[in-house]
């Protein structure tokens, strides 16, 4: 592009941007109207909005909810014409809930969703729009009737707390309800009674409207199935006529009759249409229902054809006015309601020259948060703003609360920046727009669909906001309506500070501390039994497809069938089950995928997960994903309950970092579908680089679209966060054998030397890496077979059978070691995987990587006939006598042999064993790890619980590579484990400035422990206390910490306290304090 060229592009992007900056900064406000007419404006607010006299004025607004339908219009305010008459300045406006003609020419209710009054914008522009005049026509008159219409909308009764369609209270069969209506006209026409009704009943039922006890109207409706996810009510629209004696209407009767004694009625609207004659019309809105021209007699009336809301026109006077308009407002120039009153609006957004990645949108309750949020993004290197949801109706919803007003918001960002990726709502969102109900409240809307009554396809969803493309939005309910996102949208379902702090904190830690660890290698799979094995079925594709595509990721694979089953009652429980998942959330994983039946509250029908389970789990090192294809158990949008996805993300340091999850009943075809992408989508890369949670979202949604069914997954966390990835690659440089040959195949009994380095994206050698690594290498996968307890038993594959495990140093990007296999290998040659990880902690960076490596063949021999050296550290005590407080105990076993260690437990008999008191038989097998790079020396480092008071044995069995096994017997004396005891305690810094740390050693670890701390001056007064409850308490209770200026305004004087910790055991209720001084300096 040349300079000239240039020029001319700024030019012109500056006179396209200018009126929209000019129209931002001049002052806008806004007013409030409930009914639609003719208003004025006092001539008193011209002051107030800084204009010098009417002629400056303009109005903007839209008549009730906005449009669906994203179109240029939409991104701008729309100015409504205004009549300039003498002293005053007229202007028609629509209320929140109005009439407009329909396609077909006839008068069709609409109903705002969002609010009761409707909200415009006033302020000051040059050239303001004006209502265009005409004169009266000249055509044959042959109709003197018009229709002025009202409605009455239901609003007491959501079916299924669900979408956005809400009806009246019921009507039980062989009962009446008495609607109010209170019209009357001023002719003998006929009136109109339009609307819809609703029945409810497991039987055919007779629907009628009665009006002094005379039917006008019956209709029979099907009825509904008796299913659990069969459609709720059956509407009928329906259209009538009526002539009231005295053209007055003071009631309408609704009654039902159904053979089912539980039967319902409801009414969604009724709408009536109350006939006037053309020559004693009074002020209002008026509908002509004939195709022809009618006569306005009266010349004192203002007459304004209406029927285009944008291009009303005003025609002139006259005694003899002939019209042809389908709608019209009529006023007496005497009785024309006037605009008294307005208050300052931010028209800011419409200004906005930044354009960020992400938009976080909340309610000013959050805002702090929100704030706190953003300044972790940008250091980061994410741009961000922060808006709340005020402003954006101010600025694009005219004042009013509306959906459409959020989504135009975003829209613009997205059309007018180009760099928008994605959206977070923080703060719950409700189907409640009107809080009709109570409850929770509706802090950050959410979209609703249309259909109330059918429980597989009524929803709520975030993905609105994200179909931004010009045309897209009117999102009908069906597949031909499916539109594809364009940006990720993720809500933290918030209802208070508190929860957003807690909320904010968890995603600052995931994305700010190194996450350390191969937790993130491992994925873990959950699947419910029954149903012909279909949600193990499909566990099964998605790991399979992992395995080939992934195959450095660990897989664990918790499916309810492998698990015994005890009865209890009527009913199944799994223990074993339930203890493998909080395994796995204990050690961490990446993410954790289930699939199968579920509620709000539970997992499987034998409650493997239940949401009262999060309480009494202890604080977690690492957050998993969480992601089921299962019914409601997301569901967020309900001001009456917090489901499972909610309490799980508001748990302080436990729980989940974000779901994708779902907020209604869902089908396991449909759930197969979206899981399948979202497995694809996950550890795909772009630009080289991981997706954020948004993309994946994005992507999975738009490649399993299934119209109404699958629009209730939402994503529920931070969009733009990333799973935990590890930074650097490990390449394997080299296999040789015992005389330094490269090799590609390891024999059994064969030492081998292996050589690795650390790369990066670029394959160079990262050489100021140094740490430890972890080495592991697993045989072919096995067969599982499940037990078959609700269907036929089916075999799985696992990746379970481990033939070496080591650790080592890592020293300027190198690792070096040896290896051992054990014999019992495959007499051919088969591939396994061999996988490294390694972790710098000083620069908090972490590497793996993965080598398929064959291994068989015949076995060398060993020349060994010892058996391993076992040493034993119990409290890193390692000499008799073992005497305690607890029965439970941190312990490290230690082993040496020149033929290593078999872990595999190929061997019957042979395996690495820990036996407690002659009954208890542990396998430490999956716990050991050889050291230093070796396979001579190893160890297993593990908490031994499950003592008794008085005398325990634990007796160690090991085995080497060659077959010789040695055992190591001690005894362990527990005195006093029958009463909680504090057993240490630290009080640091003590003399003290600013804040005290305690920490406490007690003989209960792992049980439920409460407690208190106290802070206590030298007259007796409690300055200070605080309650803790430790699930699963570490033997060490570091997490005391009393600041001194905390919970006070006051900083207490220098001098000496008195501390006082309290233990108490929920197990027994026994208790144990301990106090001493603290001195302030």
């Amino acid at each position: 592009m040349n300079l000239n060229s240039r020029i001319f592009f700024f030019f012109q992007l500056l006179v396209c941007s200018l009126p929209q900056i000019l129209f931002a900064q001049s002052p806008l406000f806004k007013f409030e109207v409930t009914k639609e007419g003719i208003y004025k404006i006092n001539p008193s607010l011209l002051t107030q909005i800084g204009a010098a006299n009417l002629s400056e004025v303009a109005i903007y607004g839209y008549p009730g909810s906005l449009p669906q339908q994203l179109n240029d219009e939409s991104l701008s305010l729309r100015e409504i014409p205004t009549l300039l008459a003498g002293n005053e300045l007229l202007v028609y406006l629509q209320g929140p809930h109005g009439f407009f003609i329909d396609p077909e020419n006839n008068p069709s209710y609409q109903h705002h969703i969002y609010r009761d009054t409707l909200s415009y914008l006033i302020g000051k522009k040059t050239s303001p729009k004006r209502v265009e005049s005409l004169s009266a026509s000249s055509s044959e008159v042959s109709a003197s009737t018009l229709y002025q219409w009202s409605a009455v909308k239901g609003e007491e009764n959501n079916l299924l707390n669900s979408g956005r369609t809400w009806y009246s209270a019921p009507v039980s069969t062989g009962n009446i309800r008495s609607i109010p209506i209170r019209k009357s006209g001023n002719t003998n026409a006929v009136w109109k009674i339009n609307g819809v009704i609703m029945a409810q009943s497991l039987s055919s039922s007779e629907l009628r409207l009665s009006e002094s006890g005379q039917s006008f109207f019956s209709t029979q409706i099907d009825p509904i199935p008796n299913t659990t996810y069969g459609i709720k009510g059956r509407e009928k629209a329906f259209k009538s006529e009526l002539r009231p004696a005295g053209n007055e209407l003071r009631t309408i009767e609704l009654g039902l009759t159904s053979s089912d004694p539980n039967a319902r009625a409801y009414f969604e609207h009724i709408q009536i249409g109350v006939p006037f004659s053309t020559s004693n019309l009074k002020s209002g809105v008026y509908f002509s229902l004939e195709e022809s021209s009618y006569t306005i007699s009266d010349a004192n009336l203002l007459v304004w054809d209406v029927s285009d809301f944008f291009q009303p026109k005003s025609f002139a006077s006259s005694s003899t006015r002939t019209i042809t308009s389908k709608k019209i407002a009529v006023a007496s120039s005497t009785e024309i309601p006037s605009i008294d009153k307005v208050s300052p609006i931010s028209s800011e957004l419409r200004a906005d020259t930044f354009w960020p990645e992400l938009l976080i949108i909340t309610s000013e309750a959050f805002y702090s948060e929100a704030e706190r949020l953003r300044t972790h993004k940008l250091s980061m290197g994410v741009l961000v703003e922060v808006v709340i949801t005020k402003d954006i109706y101010d600025s694009f919803g005219y004042g009013n609360r509306d959906v459409v007003a959020i989504r135009d918001f975003i829209a613009y960002h997205y059309h007018k920046g180009g760099n928008l990726k994605n959206v977070l709502f923080l703060g719950k969102g409700t189907f409640d727009y009107k809080s009709k109900l109570g409850g929770r409240p509706n802090l950050v809307p959410t979209y609703s669909s249309r259909n109330s009554l059918n429980p597989l396809t009524t929803y709520s969803s975030d993905d609105f906001f994200g179909l931004l493309e010009m045309g897209q939005g009117v999102w009908e309910e069906s597949r031909e309506g499916d539109e594809p996102m364009q940006i990720g949208i993720g809500r933290l379902p918030v209802i208070n500070l508190q929860e957003a702090s807690v909320l904010i904190n968890k995603i600052i830690q995931y994305e700010s501390q190194p996450l350390l660890g191969d937790w993130h290698r491992n994925i873990s799979f959950m699947a419910d039994d029954a149903d012909n094995n279909i949600h193990l079925r499909d566990a099964e594709s998605h790991a399979s497809f992992l395995k080939q595509n992934h195959p450095a990721y660990f897989q664990n694979k918790i499916y309810l069938d492998r698990f015994e089953q005890v009865r209890n009652g009527t009913t199944q429980r799994s223990p074993k089950a339930k203890e493998a998942l909080k395994k796995t959330l204990d050690e961490g994983t990446l993410f954790l995928n289930y699939i199968g039946h579920g509620n709000e509250t539970t997992l499987t029908a034998e409650e493997v997960f239940r949401v009262e389970d999060i309480a009494n789990w202890p604080q977690m090192k690492h957050l998993p994903l969480w992601i089921t294809a299962t019914c409601e158990f997301g569901r967020h949008d309900s001001p009456f309950l917090r489901s499972s996805a909610e309490e799980l993300l508001i748990a302080r340091g436990k729980g989940a970092i974000g779901l994708l999850t779902t907020g209604r009943p869902v089908f396991s075809s449909v759930n197969f579908s979206l899981n399948q992408v979202f497995i694809q989508e996950v550890f795909r890369k772009e630009n080289e680089e991981f997706q954020d949670l948004g993309t994946i979202f994005k992507n999975t949604k738009n490649q399993s679209l299934n119209g109404a069914l699958n629009r209730n997954f939402s994503l529920l966390g931070d969009p733009s966060m990333r799973l935990a990835r590890p930074n650097h690659s490990i390449r394997l440089v080299s296999l040789k054998d015992k005389a330094g040959n490269d090799i590609e195949q390891i024999a059994p009994l064969q030492e081998v030397s292996y050589e690795a380095e650390i790369i990066n994206s670029s394959q160079q050698l990262v050489s100021d890496f140094s740490g430890e690594f972890e080495i592991d290498y697993r045989g072919p996968q096995q067969a599982i077979k499940t037990l078959g307890d609700e269907s036929s038993p089916l075999e799985f594959p696992e990746e379970s059978l481990i033939y070496f495990k080591g650790k080592g140093q890592v020293r300027n990007g190198k690792i070096q070691g040896k290896l051992l296999l054990p014999p019992l290998l495959a007499e051919n040659f088969e591939s396994s995987n061999l996988r490294i990880y390694a972790k710098d902690e000083e620069s908090g960076t972490d590497a793996w990587g993965i080598e398929k490596v064959e291994s068989g063949g015949q076995a060398n021999e060993l020349q060994d006939e010892e058996g391993p050296q076992i040493e034993i550290q119990l409290e890193n005590q390692s000499q008799a006598p073992f005497r305690f407080a607890s029965t439970t105990l941190s312990a490290n076993f230690s082993f040496t042999d020149s033929s290593g260690i078999d872990i595999t437990g190929l061997r019957e008999g042979k395996q690495l064993l820990l036996v407690i008191n002659d009954e208890q038989e542990i396998s430490l097998n999956r716990l050991f790890h050889s050291l230093s790079g070796s396979y001579t020396k190893g160890e297993v480092v593990m908490e031994i619980s499950g003592l008794k008071e008085g005398k325990n044995s634990l007796e160690i069995k090991a085995f080497d590579l060659a077959g010789n096994g040695s055992t190591e017997i001690i005894e362990v004396l527990v005195e006093g484990s029958n009463k909680l005891q504090i057993l240490d305690q630290k009080v640091f810094p003590n003399p003290a400035k600013t804040l005290t740390n305690f920490e406490i050693k007690h003989n209960r670890a792992g049980e439920n422990l409460l407690v208190r701390l106290e802070i206590i001056n030298l007259e007796g007064r409690i300055l200070f206390a605080e309650n803790q409850r430790l699930v699963e308490a570490k033997q060490i209770i570091g997490d005391l910490t009393w600041i001194f200026l905390q919970n006070q305004t006051k900083y207490p004087a220098k001098g000496t306290y008195i501390y006082r910790v309290t233990l108490q055991s929920e197990l027994d209720g026994s208790m144990d304090f301990t106090s001493g001084k603290i001195v302030i300096e």
